[in-house]
């Protein structure tokens, strides 16, 4: 009996969605990167877990789009140099980028 119930849900589940890594790959650095430029010197519980989430992401998309450990590290340090100036120069634009990769996180997968 359980086990009919078992292949029941699982048949009634539907396949997620899993975006190319190569497509996924540079929106995580750069979520990953601007969560870190707008964290502050005392990050929330929040912010943390974003980072956090973000950085397990470009971990996994990364080796799965070809990148080596050290091709991520640079690519997060030159969005990290981006995000910096963004933040300075262009609030607004910053403030726009940081809501869509919260609105990102709230989504099942993009």
């Amino acid at each position: 009996m359980i086990e009919l119930m078992l292949a029941a849900m699982l048949a009634a589940a539907k396949p997620s969605y899993e975006p190319p890594a190569e497509t996924w790959y540079p929106q995580a650095v750069g979520c990953a990167a601007s969560a870190m430029v707008a964290k502050g010197r005392t990050p929330t519980g929040d912010q943390i877990g974003e980072i956090m989430t973000f950085g397990m992401i470009v971990a996994d998309v990364g080796r799965k789009s070809g990148r080596t450990k050290e091709q991520v590290e640079t690519d997060v340090k030159v969005a990290d140099s981006f995000y910096r100036h963004l933040k300075q120069k262009k609030p607004k634009a910053f403030a726009a980028h940081r809501a869509y990769c919260s609105a990102l996180l709230d989504a099942d997968r993009p």
